[in-house]
């Protein structure tokens, strides 16, 4: 038989040549903002070998522990791009596009599903992969995670609906898998259960065992990374609660707006907080969103889909909305109730079809992908550089201060100066809290020489907030470059006193220790450094120097050679080695030592010269 356009074959095939086609072009930009943590500079991606450790291990998601998730599953698929293409980007996003495929099929299975009409099923998989709210996970590398969930949370409702052999196992499994990939995954079970009771109108009560089985996962999972959701919500919470709450209040308003009418689309969109009911705002969005589920639930009867499609808007975002994050609004955040949109509005033009007939429908459907798919082309190359990406939000948001935080840092990286600066006074009048505009303004001054000034912004900081170590270590860095060693002390005291598990802050410490002679307190610092940041070669190397300096001469030695364990081409610590053998009366090892940390790095060359011509004659 002849296969037509109608075919599901036929239809995907066409659906997925045009996603391609709309993201073709975006296979070159680059990584941005928290992927430079998770991917680009974090070493735990880089072997394969290590995938194992992702799930038991949540600081293996970022280079800075302090940044830890637990998304094995994500980090998994990282350390495959990295295998393939290392940091060339094309690998990331064509697998990102793949997921987003595959999700958008997925969509078309389950509008298939509860609709029964395969046009309806085919526009929903359709808007759901052409929609440019959609842009921003599939080329924001790090917001694969939404991806990957929504994969795992589709996969298990299609599972659960289709009632296949061992359909209980593959929702278990699937539910597993999207809890292993992000937390948002946490609400496949209350999706199943809206779904029973709302379209099945029923208790789920044959399916207890398949629910029991959800609650356990739930409780598992919960289980194992507690301390990370105890610390952003009942441990050092982001905001206070009446702030989360009244803001989400107004936050659901917009983000339907944003599916609806998705302009402006912005990677930090300005938004402000609400703390109350009574918030003109906040009350208003509140009383919207009231409406609407009455009107569902007025209709409920004749239009179930519509109340259930309501809930899964309201119960997808729930996490992020419950849960104090440090973004107030998110674009991923909608990606995963953009297919509940997009079952909502095939739904819709089904009814529509009824009254003013099939072609006009089909028209305006079409227009409406089209319309999609050109805007989400247009979004794509805003993410081409950090320029196009942040001068976008800057100029669409100039009151939020992360755009030109990330603006100036690119201007630092290329060397405009003038530009920079600009871009972190601005940060700090608008938002006088926002401590690393005040780190990196003192940076430049220092750079120009204009120490003074430096010291004003800094000192200007801990004014507004004295418990920022990263200001107190910019202040300690400056000292130390005046060689005004007591101030500079002080100063990294305070750092370390406010970030106590901070390694660098504490090797930095342990260093001004020994240049004012205080080997003890050196010696304490860098083997709490040590602790915290085990087989360190740096930290190994101070901690040798500090041995050396309480004559430990042993213990010393066994630290330098430590260090080189780790990282052979040590040059600084095969010099101190040298050093160290020298005085230690090894005269043949030391000479070796020298020419191997000259023939790494040259900047050694005349210093091991001079040492070795004082050993010529040694035994």
């Amino acid at each position: 038989m002849k296969k037509t356009i109608a075919d599901p074959q036929i239809a995907y095939i066409l659906l997925a040549i045009a996603t391609i086609g709309v993201y073709a072009h975006s296979f070159d930009n680059p990584f941005h903002y928290d992927d430079l943590h998770s991917i680009v500079d974090n070493p735990h991606i880089r072997n394969l070998g290590r995938v194992p450790s992702y799930f038991t291990d949540p600081t293996a998601f970022s280079v800075d522990a302090k940044n830890a998730m637990y998304r094995p599953l994500l980090l998994a698929t990282f350390a495959l791009n990295y295998a393939i293409s290392g940091y060339e980007v094309w690998s990331y996003h064509l697998l990102a596009l793949l997921l987003h495929l595959a999700c958008a099929f997925l969509v078309g299975i389950l509008s298939q599903q509860l609709l029964g009409n395969r046009w309806a099923a085919y526009f929903a998989a359709g808007l759901f992969a052409l929609h440019p709210i959609n842009s921003e996970p599939v080329n924001y590398i790090s917001s694969r995670s939404e991806i990957l969930a929504a994969f795992f949370v589709l996969l298990g409702f299609c599972a659960y609906l289709r009632r296949g052999h061992l359909w209980g196992l593959y929702v278990a499994l699937a539910f597993a898998a999207g809890l292993l990939s992000k937390s948002t995954a946490v609400v496949l079970p209350a999706l199943l259960l809206v779904y029973e009771l709302i379209i099945r109108r029923r208790f789920p009560v044959a399916e207890k065992g398949l629910f029991a089985a959800l609650a356990g996962l739930f409780v598992l999972y919960v289980s194992m990374v507690w301390s990370l959701i105890a610390k952003a919500t009942v441990g050092a919470p982001v905001r206070p609660y009446d702030q989360q709450i009244w803001t989400q209040v107004k936050a659901m308003v917009f983000y339907l707006q944003l599916l609806v009418w998705p302009s402006p689309q912005n990677v930090d969109h300005q938004f402000q907080l609400s703390d109350s009911f009574f918030d003109p705002i906040a009350g208003s969005a509140a009383c919207l969103l009231l409406s609407l589920v009455a009107l569902a639930l007025y209709h409920r009867h004749r239009h179930p889909l519509v109340l259930f499609c309501l809930g899964w808007f309201f119960i997808v975002l729930a996490p992020s909305s419950i849960v104090p994050l440090n973004v107030l609004v998110n674009e991923h955040r909608l990606y995963l109730p953009g297919a509940a949109f997009a079952l909502f509005l095939a739904y819709a033009g089904l009814r529509l079809k009824q009254k003013i007939g099939a072609q006009c429908v089909g028209g305006l459907g079409l227009v409406i992908l089209v319309a999609s798919g050109y805007a989400t082309v247009q979004r794509n190359g805003v993410w081409q550089d950090e320029y196009a990406l942040w001068g976008d939000a800057a100029a669409k948001a100039p009151l939020m201060a992360r755009p030109f935080i990330y603006l100036g840092g690119a201007y630092v990286r290329d060397g405009r100066v003038t530009e920079a600066i600009a871009a972190f006074s601005h940060v700090v009048r608008r938002d006088p809290n926002f401590s690393l505009a005040y780190v990196q303004l003192g940076k430049l001054y220092r750079e120009q020489g204009r120490d003074d000034l430096a010291v004003d912004i800094l000192e200007q900081g801990l004014q507004i907030d004295r418990s920022a170590p990263e200001i107190w270590a910019e202040l300690a860095e400056l000292y130390r470059l005046q060689q005004d060693w007591p101030k500079s002390l002080s100063a990294y005291e305070q750092a370390v006193e406010w970030a106590p598990n901070d390694p660098g802050l504490r090797n930095n410490l342990g260093n001004t220790y020994q240049v004012l002679g205080r080997g003890l307190d050196a010696l304490s610092q860098h083997q709490q450094a040590l602790t915290l940041m085990p087989e360190d070669a740096e930290t190994l190397l101070n901690l040798g120097n500090a041995h050396k300096m309480l004559r430990q001469m042993h213990e010393a030695l066994v630290s330098y050679r430590r260090a080189l364990a780790v990282r052979e081409d040590f040059a600084g610590a095969w010099f101190n080695m040298g050093y160290l053998l020298e005085e230690m009366g090894d005269s043949q090892q030391a000479m070796a030592a020298y020419h191997r940390a000259a023939a790494l790095d040259p900047a050694f060359a005349a210093k091991a010269s001079a040492y070795r011509k004082t050993l010529v004659g040694k035994p």
